[in-house]
């Protein structure tokens, strides 16, 4: 990752004039801060029953929505996809649905949404689901207007979440995210995860365009989400609040955030996974998640992230979520042999959301404690028992990537996935 945490900025004549005369008091409160660049450009609608808006929402931006999710034909989605079609009729919206989202979107479920938006003049794309649904529209709206896509050349370029790419055609989508989900934070992150199974890919692309203009973050949504999957989404945005607070990019903006997402994600979850039609925790789980996001879009993922994708390339059908679990209790060790003072404070972090009483010192805290959150939620299992063979195992050792990843070298990388098959 690039750049410093905390570096000094440049201190201007003005300021320096003004630090003679006030005793250096702004002068030194400003360099504490450090420099950052913080973007969020998507307009965030929270709380209970917002879904209703999302016909007035899309009108301003056309008359035809490409509406984006899994299938229609889905007891338990099927009834919110035709509330979300009869709010947009009533607003003067043309729903064009497009229904082939699968989970681990794939580019071939991209291209298809393409051509439906083309062959109907799609003016704006709406997602309703989680994070494949919103990846999914998103590829749709920024690649759509090219006519030819060139995937290979795609993965290997766009791959900095903080380069300000050229926007890749004249005729970008306006997407408009809904998501039912708490964890995967797409609804406010500039990130694609799209893959290629022909190669058992899995890559995560990012482009400044892809943030979607609207998002609607709605918590009755995700009343109905199952436990299991309440359980592996929750863990997802625990990642990233994580991964962020310990990012060599994070700003004191992220790591308010970022914190605060942790808070409320070590207290919450697990009750949520007792009690998934509770209201409020669904409101606190939808808050946490939308935090974690906007942070890890200023800040990047680590290590478990790009060996989840590892692994979900091989293993398309098991959840990103219940990889990074199985990631990281070999991932806190691993942090455990570099010593890092923002530990120390996660533990601390993390002890008063969890009620653990600390009878440990330093690092060793963390592990106990993420552990412990593990079991809570179900997700203490080790990569062999999502039925992950040796022979996959030694397909992920081999891959290139691991001698690219600047977090760690690759011996290190290797240990991580070993100790966690």
């Amino acid at each position: 990752m690039r750049g410093s945490r905390l570096a000094s900025p440049r201190v201007s004549r003005h300021e320096e004039s003004r630090t003679s005369n006030d005793g250096g008091g702004m002068s030194e409160m400003t360099a504490s801060l450090g420099s950052f660049t913080h973007r969020q450009p998507t307009k965030v609608h929270f709380g209970a029953g917002r879904l209703i808006e999302c016909g007035r929402i899309a009108r301003r931006y056309g008359g035809r929505c490409l509406l984006v999710s899994t299938s229609a034909n889905e007891a338990a989605m099927a009834p919110l996809y035709e509330r979300v079609k009869s709010i947009l009729s009533a607003a003067g919206v043309e729903t064009i649905h497009f229904d082939g989202v699968v989970a681990n979107p794939t580019t071939a479920a991209v291209e298809a949404g393409i051509q439906m938006a083309r062959s109907n003049g799609a003016d704006l794309v709406m997602a309703v689901g989680g994070g494949s649904s919103i990846d999914t529209a998103k590829a749709v709206s920024i690649f759509g207007g090219l006519s030819e896509l060139d995937w290979t050349r795609w993965f290997s370029v766009l791959t900095d979440p903080f380069e300000d790419y050229v926007f890749p055609s004249s005729r970008i989508l306006p997407v408009i995210a809904m998501t039912t989900t708490s964890g995967t934070g797409s609804h406010v992150t500039q990130a694609m995860v799209i893959s290629d199974p022909a190669k058992g890919e899995k890559n995560c692309i990012f482009h400044p365009a892809a943030f979607p203009r609207e998002a609607i973050v709605d918590p009755e949504l995700m009343l109905s989400l199952p436990a299991g999957a309440t359980a592996v989404t929750g863990f997802d945005a625990f990642s990233h609040a994580f991964e962020s607070c310990l990012s060599e990019r994070a700003s004191v903006f992220t790591s308010l955030l970022a914190e605060e997402a942790l808070r409320i994600i070590a207290a919450t979850l697990p009750a949520v996974v007792a009690r998934p039609d509770d209201i409020a925790l669904r409101s606190r789980m939808a808050w946490a998640d939308t935090l974690a996001g906007i942070s890890l879009a200023n800040t990047g993922a680590g290590i478990p992230h790009p060996l989840s994708e590892l692994v979900g390339g091989i293993r398309p059908d098991l959840p990103h979520g219940a990889c990074l679990a199985s990631l990281y209790p070999a991932y806190i060790a691993f942090l455990s042999a570099k010593p890092n003072g923002r530990v120390a404070h996660l533990v601390s972090i993390l002890a008063e959301a969890t009620g653990l009483e600390p009878p440990w010192n330093g690092d060793d805290g963390l592990r106990h404690i993420v552990l412990y959150f593990l079991k809570a939620i179900g997700l203490n299992r080790r990569l062999s028992e999502m039925s992950l063979t040796r022979e996959d195992l030694d397909g992920l050792e081999r891959h290139p990537l691991l001698d690219v990843l600047p977090w760690a070298s690759k011996a290190e990388l290797v240990e991580v996935l070993r100790a966690s098959f």
